[in-house]
């Protein structure tokens, strides 16, 4: 996962800890980072992050980092963990954690909305005003995505991911977190995926979670050993394009090269809720943004991305993140 994302957790949580009393030595002395580095929060690789997050939690002995009314006991994931393999299929195992974390605390709350064809998690907090960082549902929809897509040995190509405040980071980083479309300042907290990813059979055992859980104890920050989307393979190889030539190349361009028939490519994408266009425009807008946040002039970014021209990267840009070029680099450039 990439860093900028960890390193805004990682500062809520430091910050919460200090903000409940904790000195400055104390934290740092207990996540095994220096004044300085405690300082910066920059940098931060998932190894150092699952440190800082578990160890802040043990120390305030509260899984929820001080980022709700109450605390939530050290060992509720583990609990929750273990009663959803024991399902038997992907939509048993997330009713069962949900109602596991309705049964323990009121101030986080998680729902499942089947549709025909789309399945959505709904995330509600009591007091949201405590997270004044606004981590508290990106994280959980986090651990969510990647809990889910363990128990079913497979990644789960996500419809959408809503958000109920602005983007707080750069877009690409939000694209390889979340791997669907991120869509923010919305009315409530949603994460949408195909309503058949429900019925997939729960592949792990409880001697799977052991190993699971015992190199990252209570937390989740990088992918698991899964099967990656089709989705997501196309989406890396199209990446890769774009900034070795510049252009992208047509779905018959791409399905010659796979040894499969264009139809047969925008079938598999269809069941995952996506096209080809649609996946281009990812690319690009996630290509777009990057290079926006290195600095570079929206005319170059323009040419590099795809785009015919600068006002039509301005327009999409506005559309993505609700900023402007300049806006979205000043708002997302380091420090």
């Amino acid at each position: 996962m990439t860093s900028g994302l960890l390193n805004r957790y990682a500062r809520a949580m430091i910050d919460s800890a200090a903000a409940h009393g904790y000195p400055a030595e104390m934290i740092g002395q207990a996540v095994a980072l220096s004044p300085e580095a405690l300082r910066e929060v920059a940098g931060f690789d998932s190894a150092t992050f699952c440190r800082v997050s578990r160890n802040v939690k043990l120390m305030m002995m509260d899984e929820f980092c001080g980022l709700t009314a109450d605390p939530c006991e050290v060992g509720s994931f583990v609990r929750m963990c273990d009663s959803a393999v024991g399902a038997n299929s992907l939509g048993e195992g997330l009713a069962r954690a949900f109602r596991y974390y309705a049964g323990v605390t009121g101030d986080i709350g998680f729902d499942l909305h089947v549709h025909p064809d789309v399945a959505s998690v709904a995330m509600s907090i009591a007091r949201p005003e405590l997270d004044r960082h606004r981590v508290q549902v990106e994280w959980w929809f986090l651990i969510w995505s990647r809990f889910a897509g363990w128990l079913i040995g497979e990644e789960i190509p996500l419809v959408a991911v809503e958000f109920p405040h602005p983007c707080a980071g750069p877009l690409e980083e939000y694209a390889e977190a979340f791997s669907g479309l991120s869509r923010f300042s919305r009315p409530s907290a949603q994460l949408m995926l195909p309503v058949a990813y429900l019925d997939r059979p729960i592949v792990r055992s409880r001697e799977d979670l052991r190993r699971f859980i015992e190199p990252q104890s209570i937390d989740l920050a990088q992918h698991v050993e899964v099967q990656r989307a089709f989705r997501s393979l196309l989406k890396e190889r199209l990446r890769r394009q774009l900034r070795a030539e510049g252009a992208l190349p047509s779905i018959e361009e791409v399905a010659e090269s796979w040894h499969v028939s264009s139809q047969t490519l925008r079938r598999r994408l269809d069941t995952q809720f996506t096209s080809y266009r649609m996946l281009k425009e990812e690319v690009r807008r996630e290509e777009a943004a990057r290079l926006l946040r290195e600095g570079l002039p929206v005319g170059e970014v323009s040419l590099r991305a795809g785009f015919s021209e600068s006002n039509g990267l301005s327009r999409a840009l506005k559309t993505w993140s609700g900023m402007s070029p300049s806006e979205y680099h000043a708002a997302t450039r380091p420090g």
